[in-house]
């Protein structure tokens, strides 16, 4: 796989995923029967039974989380916000096909209910960790061509955001995509984390299904 000249000491930016990546609604899984998927990440709301297709036989992630952006928002819902835990799961889903490549192919399917808001936002920030530093505009417009409809949840990037050290760059990216918002979001990389209580709860990852 071709690549490009390390940015940063000891770390490698591609040019390229080194495996394939999909997008789509829970409706769509099983269309993809046949067509070489060996990981699924599954992006549910809370109390969803993990039901891993019949016809897979791979690896299934499974993480429960509502379509929420704010501490707030989920607040005034009554929902449950994704969690630094379980974004850095996802960024480890990422990691884990990344390594799992270098022996043979892998497809990750990524989906959440619509294939719209949380799966999108899924498959940004793991292409964006793969990718490198500086490739977050590249990531996004593969999203885009991968799934069209693309809103990435902006609190899943965010988070992201924080934890690969990006200062803003995920955030910032979603410009193309979410024009009219993104110089509202820039204060926020200079602020400190605003977290829900139960981001510190031990139980974070319980829903977590591998």
């Amino acid at each position: 796989m071709a690549q490009a000249e390390s940015n940063s000491p000891g770390r490698r930016s591609r040019t390229k995923l080194p495996f394939r990546l999909s997008i789509c609604g829970k409706s769509e899984v099983d269309g993809f029967a046949g067509r070489g998927v060996t990981h699924i990440l599954s992006l549910e709301d809370p109390q969803t039974p993990k039901r891993t297709p019949a016809w897979f036989r791979g690896v299934h992630w499974q993480l429960q989380f509502h379509d929420v952006e704010s501490a707030e928002e989920a607040q005034m819902l009554g929902g449950r916000a994704v969690t630094p835990r379980q974004v850095q799961a996802i960024l480890d889903c990422g990691q884990q096909c990344l390594k799992a490549s270098a022996t043979g192919p892998v497809h990750l399917l990524v989906h959440c209910g619509a294939g719209i808001s949380r799966s999108t936002a899924a498959a940004y920030v793991i292409a964006a960790s793969v990718l490198g530093s500086g490739h977050e505009l590249e990531a996004l417009r593969l999203i885009r061509r991968l799934r069209p409809e693309a809103f990435p949840n902006l609190l899943v990037v965010q988070q992201a955001d924080r934890l690969l050290g990006r200062n803003g760059q995920l955030v910032s990216a979603l410009g193309l995509v979410r024009p009219c918002e993104v110089d509202d979001w820039m204060p926020w990389v200079r602020r400190p984390a605003q977290q829900p209580e139960h981001w510190d709860n031990p139980d974070d990852l319980a829903d977590l299904s591998w």
